[in-house]
């Protein structure tokens, strides 16, 4: 078995039910599927609801004020403007989350409803907002609820995102709730499946083991251990009550397979597959049809003019915000960092950038000053695989230092290397120029764009994740690039520093 794929004990399950093995009582079977989605529909409505009335109270401050009081003026003169912007924006509202697929009882995936599935809520949002506006627009000639509108949007796409959010936080992470999940195939990619969903309690599955004709049933290190055979998956099914089934590389024929699927389909058990080649596919990947036959679509975007200065001026406009509002915080953490030890407050380095072009890179000091200068002594300390050089508990580390990385606030003055234009805020990590020249063949593809503050690597798990998949990770970036993509990485980052996931 791969190193760590049991590490995570908390979502792992490797007995039956104790009633069941005993068969001496029913037990009855948890399907959590509808009150998820009655907690996340009841969150939506109340959501909604909280931005309506928002909305209301504030017209009449809002119409006084200076420059925006002309949008909400006319409003202001009846109590509640458009009876019928009132009455229909919180069912057409959900009527349109409905129409999104944001309520169906498959939808959730292993990863749990995230950061993209809150901005399909606000991308639904905006459409049941803005489309109520055009129809009393244009079908009554009724502008009067402009205002209404506008206020009820600028608070329902924070509301319900974190109506949402906590309603899964809620109901989604109960024990009871947690989907009991089989893996065909216990080979490597087997095994590296079960060990990445080991290391995120979050999910809520809990593994109970795998499938596979090859191994004798009972094998595997513990608690991940062979439960049976392909032929045994109906008996798994029922004794373990199996809510998710994941088809991860198995030695199975084809015919093997599509059996195990309408066995699943059956029982009412959900299906993923790991596809072939999975190494170069990312979640950007689409998938065209040829008369029923899905074909995954895999084409390269190439960083061009026009996308280099969409993502540029993504850059300014945000960095530029992100940059004032940091800048309070900078001035803190540099009293900090002068007052817990002697140096610089801030750490300049030298990283590949875009094109194999260097450049130096600003970072708030986290060790004591002339720590470069102990890495070769260090050396054999190094806990990260590949060349980068990392240590857990390194002692070239200050203590203020340890909190700038453990909430990795020593990352903020990058914000003044994307404003130069030698960063983005979202691409592959900036390596060290040895680090870098390492980096050959397809994985020199890193350089064809600008290197992020954040990326793939630091959302999904930073120096938890192997030098070889970091690499992997920037291929599969650069080679998908979406400004929608950054969007959610962006999104997804905030989450990933306040787990501090592999942060150290």
């Amino acid at each position: 078995m791969a190193n760590g794929a049991g590490k995570n004990k908390a979502t792992i399950a490797a007995e039956p039910p104790k009633a069941v093995l005993g068969r001496t009582e029913a037990v009855p079977v948890v399907e959590p599927a509808n009150r998820r989605v009655l907690a996340v529909l009841i969150a939506d409505i109340m959501a909604l609801l909280v931005a309506e009335l928002l909305a209301a109270l504030w017209l009449p401050v809002l119409s006084g004020a200076p420059l925006v009081g002309r949008v909400f003026d006319d409003y202001t003169r009846t109590p509640f403007g458009s009876l019928l912007t009132v009455v229909l924006i919180v069912p057409w509202s959900i009527f349109v989350l409905y129409g999104f697929g944001l309520y169906r009882r498959s939808a959730r995936s292993i990863g749990g409803a995230g950061s993209s599935e809150a901005l399909r809520g606000l991308t639904a949002v905006s459409v049941a907002t803005w489309s109520l506006a055009v129809v009393l627009l244009f079908a009554q000639g009724d502008d009067r609820s402009l205002g209404f509108l506008i206020l009820f949007w600028a608070i329902a796409t924070v509301a319900v995102p974190t109506a949402r959010w906590a309603a899964r936080k809620a109901v989604w992470k109960g024990t009871s709730y947690s989907e009991r999940t089989v893996i065909v195939g216990a080979g490597a990619v087997g095994h590296l499946l079960a060990e990445k969903i080991g290391k995120h309690p979050e999910y809520n599955v809990r593994l109970v083991g795998f499938l596979d004709d090859g191994e004798p049933v009972g094998t595997s290190s513990a608690p991940v251990p062979v439960v049976g055979h392909l032929v045994d998956l109906d008996r798994v099914i029922d004794e373990y009550q199996i809510k998710r089934v994941i088809i991860a590389f198995s030695r199975a024929r084809h015919q093997q397979i599509l059996n195990l699927v309408r066995t699943c389909a059956e029982h009412g058990v959900r299906v993923n597959i790991v596809p072939r080649l999975f190494e170069i596919l990312s979640s950007r990947t689409g998938i065209d049809d040829v008369e029923g036959i899905p074909l995954l679509d895999v084409a390269s975007v190439e960083m061009g003019r026009f996308n280099t200065m969409v993502k540029r001026i993504f850059d300014v406009i945000v960095g530029g915000l992100f940059t004032l509002i940091a800048l309070p915080l900078l001035g803190l953490l540099a009293v900090l960092i002068k007052l817990d030890s002697r140096g610089p407050v801030f750490f300049c380095q030298e990283r590949m950038g875009h094109g194999g072009k260097v450049f130096r890179i600003i970072k708030l000091r986290s060790m004591h000053a002339g720590a470069e200068g102990r890495r070769l002594e260090l050396a054999s300390l190094n806990e990260y695989s590949g060349p980068m050089f990392k240590i857990k508990r390194d002692p070239r580390v200050t203590r203020v230092g340890r909190l700038l990385r453990k909430w990795s606030l020593d990352e903020l003055p990058q914000l003044l290397n994307v404003m130069k234009g030698e960063m983005s805020l979202v691409g592959p990590r900036p390596l060290r120029v040895e680090e870098a020249r390492q980096c050959r063949g397809w994985t020199k593809k890193r350089l064809d764009i600008t290197p992020g503050i954040t990326g793939l690597w630091q959302v999904l798990g930073r120096n938890d994740i192997p030098f070889d998949e970091m690499v992997k990770l920037d291929y599969m970036y650069v080679t998908g690039w979406t400004l929608g993509w950054d969007i959610k990485i962006l999104v997804e980052t905030v989450p990933a520093v306040l787990a501090k996931r592999g942060a150290y």
